[in-house]
């Protein structure tokens, strides 16, 4: 079917709503009475069921950990996962990243691209169906969670209290286009140790992001230690020294990207790390740049954990340093790996605790995911492939492997489809997240066709 001219008209209202819904500020938040995750994810997911009831379509509301948006009829139902929490802003941003601003043909802010841009493209591409009266055989599903960005509480409870009827077929707009068929499996954990000594140090702000930005307060005597190492060092321009108060603060400018492209960014924290095991430091700060660089370094591949491995379908592991914390008492690092389909993720976690027996460093586990792997010939990834290749002439590209974690894993028959394109620029996780709007029209007509196909 021909939906173009739905499509265009379709675009201002779509734009209007992903300004609408980046502009809550949906970051996790501490727990309060009937908002698990927070006020923020709440207010998000209220905001996009209400998006949905103004289109005329079922919603429902499983306690702000999960909602439903689903129109049409038939026995079965094809699902599409997807997310209305984001990660923190994190610094570096030249607008708003909670202004929703429309401006240079683009929208910006946190979650343009992960995850309410793709989520609400496919909410309009839901309407445009139901408007055209369509004859579809199954009907369509929205699955909301809100808390995807951390451990996937939502979608624990989702499966294990709510116990929904499953799609028969599903796909999270949650990565690139054109489809993940097998997704890396993923362990994200915690070492910890106590510290008593005054350590002034942080850096930055999730499991799953490359820190942007690293700082540390040293004695004011190292200061020509610390400029002589970073003049030494391989790239001078990322280090800032700055002296007041009988201090030196030591900073550093990485470059933020989403953990599963590890080995496209820059570590900060790795980076300053580096240093301070170049210097003159003392006590327990010393310690825990040894341990840092003896087993992490600035290696991103897992060699100094002695956890590297690889395997044909999905290439290296990855090891990603995504926050270093000093507070009341204890020193925490916050890790997370992707790990190939063929490795059992229990086995990395298993060689990452033996190797950090004796270190003074405690392992506390945060997540652990299995790995996805749908067959590429299978119904869902063909119908998928058909589908944007008829709307983007693109014949090149074949089903990919990611070391993303969506929800895909979480159930059956279920893969990452879209909505980044192979062209566009991925800031997802960085700052100055954004959405270029032309980009947004060939989201929404693949969209609309995928979810056609897979209905009809």
């Amino acid at each position: 079917m021909d939906f173009s001219k739905e499509i265009k008209s379709a675009m201002e209202p779509l734009v209007q709503d992903i300004s609408a819904l980046c502009q809550i500020d949906s970051v996790e938040g501490e727990p309060e009475p009937g908002m698990p995750f927070g006020k923020g994810p709440a207010k998000a997911l209220a905001a996009a069921l209400a998006m949905g009831e103004r289109m005329g379509f079922r919603t429902e509301n499983f306690d702000n950990y999960v909602g439903h948006i689903e129109f049409g009829d038939g026995d079965e139902m094809i699902g599409i996962l997807g997310h209305v929490d984001v990660v923190p802003a994190g610094d570096g941003w030249d607008r708003d990243p909670w202004g929703g601003q429309i401006e240079d043909g683009r929208i910006w802010g946190r979650g343009t691209l992960d995850d309410k841009g793709p989520l609400l493209t496919c909410l309009h591409a839901m309407k445009i169906l139901k408007d055209l009266n369509v004859p579809l055989k199954r009907r369509v599903r929205i699955i909301l969670g809100t808390n995807e960005e951390t451990n996937w509480g939502c979608m624990d409870h989702y499966l294990h209290q709510v116990k929904p009827e499953m799609p028969v077929a599903a796909f999270s707009p949650d990565s690139e286009f054109p489809v993940t068929f097998a997704e890396l499996g993923m362990l994200q954990y915690t070492l910890t140790r106590d510290i008593d000594e005054p350590i002034e140090i942080e850096g930055g702000s999730a499991f799953n992001s490359v820190p942007s930005s690293a700082k540390v307060i040293l004695p004011a005597s190292l200061e020509a230690e610390v400029r002589q190492a970073v003049a030494d060092s391989k790239d001078p321009s990322i280090y800032q020294i700055t002296a007041a108060d009988g201090k030196l603060q030591l900073s550093v400018t990485g470059v933020g990207v989403h953990a599963k492209d590890v080995d496209q960014g820059l570590n900060a924290i790795s980076y300053m790390m580096d240093i301070l095991g170049k210097v003159s430091v003392t006590g327990q700060l010393k310690e825990v740049a040894d341990f840092y660089n003896t087993h992490f370094g600035t290696t991103v591949f897992g060699e100094k954990m002695g956890i590297s491995a690889s395997d044909e379908i999905s290439d290296h592991l990855t090891l990603n340093i995504g926050k270093i914390q000093a507070a009341d008492g204890k020193l925490t690092l916050y890790c997370d790996s992707r790990i190939p389909v063929s490795i059992k993720v229990d086995d990395v976690e298993k060689a990452v605790q033996e190797k950090i027996q004796g270190t003074g460093f405690t392992y506390e586990l945060a997540s652990k995911e299995d790995p996805l792997y749908v067959d590429k010939d299978s119904d869902l990834v063909t119908t998928l492939m058909e589908a944007y290749r008829k709307i983007t002439g693109d014949n090149e590209s074949q089903p990919m492997v990611s070391g993303g974690a969506t929800y895909s894993r979480a159930i059956d028959n279920c893969v990452a489809f879209g909505c980044l394109l192979p062209d566009q620029a991925d800031t997802m996780h960085q700052a100055n997240e954004s959405l270029e709007i032309d980009k947004l029209e060939i989201w929404l007509q693949i969209c609309v066709e995928a979810i056609y196909q897979l209905a009809k």
